[in-house]
């Protein structure tokens, strides 16, 4: 009897163990805040070799097309979740779903509330080797990759995924795959492809009669045929290289039979385009971020791969849709501006700017600052403030800020790329952003003094004020090894002997300068300001 209470009290208490850990999950699976950003579980599931599709392959033969799952254990309450397909590389030769890289990314996106998948595809590159040939095995892999979108659209229930949030990884041959998937259209297709022997885009792989538009692509050292495929409203982007690569080409120097431009290329042109994007180089790596022949050791490969990771993870999680937050939608692009432009437009018309006229632009802390000629002692300045701006809105609007103005310098400020919201960047996306601005800049302005005036504290932002202080760092650091490029930083003028913002030199919002603030400002720049633009 004693035994069977014994037994009884512990079969109890595994139950209220359970429902604890279970109410523990519905908590955090209703938490999309901390949902896809932290891990939620110490466990995953995985299902490894099940179909998705068939299709005729290069020896002719009808090929079972086959991936690895991976998803969060089954106590998880959430079943409508993101799904991330990884494309693995290998020239379209060889190479398999179970990579390294993806095992990790299914593991890692698996505990924190994704679904992730690892596909195979049709390998084979025709012995006459030539350009046609990687043409048609790309083709073959993107009808597969497609089929593999289709499928999981078809069995979006059984797997607990959220159609409207597909999203596709591939490294090398994969990402030019996974490119190809995002934005090649049917009249992109080159011309040297066997259209009536291999199919349509689509092609006949399974689960026909579903879409296979994804999200967002995640290209991993991989390039493209033509950079022009990308368009405006298409999905975003995320580019990632080595620059040391000596087998595909981070930017155009060179090119993996005619797929030509790499990473920062297609960084650069989305940019332009308004569409999403994120670029993060390694550099002294070469292909699959592996070490230089003869220099680093695997511990310096792991590290960079590992950090690739998070810095993946990160940016998926801006990419997200999600109904609680109350944050801009990331897909809406830079042209809500396009007003405050046509005004800018105007302006640059009607004022008129002397040689010795200053630039100054960027984000409210600019636009409010409607003392700045007598705060800084400086009549001719060109005021281009647009309030709520971002660093890639700036990107986008670059060749309209600076019109037809020659100024002696241009200073900018922009402080809402890190703000303590799900949209944030990391501090190394403000940094690539920052040089992408001072490259457009520099076409038009190749010797004119850019200072970057460094983003002030708030109260209203300070739990993420480390990482402003990076992106801070990051962007100084650069400056100091490039002539004519400056950087200002006066933050120690709005923090109080405590360490913490002054209250009283801000609005009551806890964010922007009050006008006291701004005199402060004007006072602790205007001769950095001076000196900056007076040096030969």
């Amino acid at each position: 009897m004693k035994k069977f209470v014994q037994s009884f009290c512990f079969i109890l208490f595994l139950i209220a163990h359970f429902q604890v850990f279970a109410q523990k999950q519905i908590k955090e699976g209703a938490n999309l805040g901390k949902r896809y950003k932290n891990e939620l579980f110490t466990n995953i599931d995985s299902l490894i070799d099940v179909p998705y599709g068939e299709a005729i392959n290069l020896k002719g033969e009808n090929e079972k097309l086959l991936l690895n799952l991976f998803m969060p254990p089954a106590v998880d309450t959430v079943k409508n979740r993101p799904l991330v397909i990884f494309i693995h590389g290998g020239g379209f030769r060889n190479n398999n779903k179970s990579s390294s890289i993806s095992n990790k990314l299914g593991i890692r996106l698996g505990k924190k509330g994704f679904v992730v998948a690892s596909i195979d595809y049709r390998l084979g590159i025709a012995a006459t080797n030539t350009n046609k040939d990687y043409h048609e095995a790309m083709f073959r892999a993107q009808q597969d990759a497609r089929a593999a979108i289709r499928f999981f659209r078809k069995n979006a229930s059984q797997y607990g995924i959220d159609e409207t949030q597909i999203f596709l990884a591939g490294s090398s041959a994969g990402a030019m795959t996974a490119l190809s998937v995002a934005y090649m259209d049917q009249g992109e297709i080159p011309s040297d492809i066997d259209q009536a022997k291999w199919g349509n885009l689509e092609g006949d792989g399974g689960s026909e009669g579903y879409s296979s538009k994804v999200q967002g692509v995640f290209n991993l050292w991989g390039s493209i045929i033509d950079y022009k495929w990308i368009k405006n409203g298409d999905a975003p982007l995320y580019n990632s290289a080595g620059l040391a690569d000596l087998t595909v080409p981070y930017d155009s120097s060179y090119d993996y039979h005619s797929f030509k431009y790499g990473a920062s290329i297609l960084y650069q042109h989305c940019l332009r385009l308004g569409v999403p994007t994120a670029w993060r180089p390694f550099y002294n790596a070469g292909h699959t971020l592996g070490n230089i022949p003869g220099q680093g050791t695997a511990a310096d490969s792991k590290l960079r791969q590992d950090t690739l990771l998070y810095s993946m993870e990160h940016w998926l999680f801006t990419q997200l849709k999600r109904k609680v937050d109350n944050i801009d939608n990331p897909i809406t692009g830079p042209w809500k501006y396009d007003t405050t432009f046509a005004r800018f437009d105007i302006l640059n018309k009607s004022e008129k700017h002397s040689d010795t006229a200053l630039l100054f632009f960027g984000s409210s802390y600019i636009r409010m600052w409607q003392n700045i000629r007598n705060d800084i002692s400086y009549n001719d300045i060109i005021h281009r403030g647009f309030g709520g701006c971002n660093l890639r809105d700036v990107a986008y609007y670059i060749d309209r800020i600076l019109a037809s103005h020659h100024p002696k310098g241009i200073f900018f400020y922009v402080g809402n790329d890190i703000v303590d919201a799900n949209s944030d960047k990391d501090p190394e996306q403000v940094f690539e952003l920052f040089k992408f601005i001072v490259q457009e800049i520099r076409v038009k302005q190749p010797l004119i003094p850019i200072t970057w005036l460094k983003i002030s504290p708030s109260e209203k932002r300070w739990k993420v004020w480390d990482k402003v202080q990076q992106a801070n760092s990051l962007i100084e650091t650069y400056c100091n090894t490039q002539p004519n490029l400056y950087t200002i930083g006066f933050q120690e003028h709005f923090l109080g002997a405590d360490g913490l913002p002054i209250t009283s030199l801000y609005k009551d919002d806890k964010l922007h300068y009050n006008e006291q603030g701004y005199k402060v400002w004007g006072d602790a720049i205007k001769s950095e300001v001076k000196q900056i633009i007076n040096k030969k």
